[in-house]
């Protein structure tokens, strides 16, 4: 019989992987870089459990591998070889709804940062200087355009109701979401945009959404606009963003992703005071690898039952 692989390239704790052993004890447990270490053949590798770049897509060479499943650890998929896995029939799911409290309490930090002074006290604080300002910015009774209403999106609808926003929610097929006020389909948004007093844009990458926020969307947005992006960098253009902070559509931007990662030494963005940069760390979470656990083992439970995967099964066609 041909030995039977799962690669942990996910970090488990000692308790997962005993969970894995009485799971699965027909297949061999490989934690990390030992399977170079001990030699295992990439042919027995049939399920793995997270992704690291290179390594990994070696498994999809022709005549090399009898993978049938990838867990993903992100969100997003826009990353990986979704042509390579697609044509080798390799399930894939991804970690959709590990990072939605990480991420929507960045996105009000964000906002609280600047709407409250925060951002600029900070500053002023390294040089000593007490600057007190006579203008302020309160979320209650704002409107916030939630582009994206998947579990991110719902945890940010949620907090939003918490200080008593209106919440307009934007996805491809207006289907009602929790916490949302109004839903509109996404052709819609750039005529109802002018609402929103803050954008939030957490879309993924797909062909569908590269650029998405561009001088078309940013022109309709109502003067003094706030701007957050926890979605993916290439969903917005750059240089249209900069533009609309020119021309005072946007007051702010709170940007955790961008078009090229890390962002250049020589961004423009770096210098400017309506300009909030933090290094992709909005989906950093505290219980990420319980959440993420959790997720495999229903996962892999109903795999091994030759059932459909149950959570966050990607199609394809869709890249989500």
């Amino acid at each position: 019989m041909t030995e039977k692989s799962i690669w942990l390239i996910q970090e488990t704790t000692k308790e997962q992987l005993q969970t894995l052993k009485d799971l699965a004890p027909e297949y061999k447990l490989i934690n990390g870089w030992e399977i170079d270490e001990k030699n295992v053949p990439l042919k027995s590798v049939e399920i793995i459990y997270g992704w690291t770049g290179q390594r990994s897509e070696e498994l999809l060479s022709e005549g090399k591998h009898n993978l049938k499943w990838v867990q993903g650890k992100a969100a997003g998929v826009d990353f990986l070889e979704l042509e390579k896995l697609k044509e080798n029939k390799v399930l894939l799911t991804n970690g959709s709804g590990i990072h939605s409290i990480s991420i929507a309490e960045s996105v009000f930090g964000m906002l609280l940062a600047y709407a409250r002074g925060i951002q600029k006290a900070v500053k002023d604080q390294q040089t000593n200087k007490w600057e007190q300002v006579d203008k302020l910015m309160e979320l209650h009774g704002k409107t916030i355009m939630i582009v994206g209403t998947g579990k991110i999106g719902v945890e940010v609808g949620r907090l939003a109701k918490a200080f008593n926003m209106k919440t307009i929610g934007v996805n491809r097929s207006g289907r009602e979401v929790a916490y949302m006020d109004l839903l509109i389909k996404q052709p819609r948004l750039i005529e109802q945009v002018k609402q929103a007093d803050i954008v939030v844009n957490i879309l993924p990458l797909t062909d569908q959404t590269h650029h998405f926020f561009n001088q078309e969307i940013f022109s309709q947005m109502k003067n003094g606009t706030l701007f957050i992006n926890v979605g993916r960098g290439q969903t917005v253009k750059t240089d249209d963003l900069i533009e609309a902070l020119d021309g005072g559509k946007l007051a702010f931007a709170g940007l955790d992703v961008f078009e090229t990662e890390p962002l250049s030494e020589i961004s423009a963005l770096w210098t400017r005071e309506d300009v909030l940069i933090t290094p992709h760390i909005a989906g950093i979470a505290e219980h990420f690898k319980k959440r993420l656990f959790a997720i495999f083992e229903e996962n892999l439970k109903a795999y091994l039952a030759g059932e459909t995967l149950p959570v966050n099964l990607i199609d394809y066609e869709k890249q989500y």
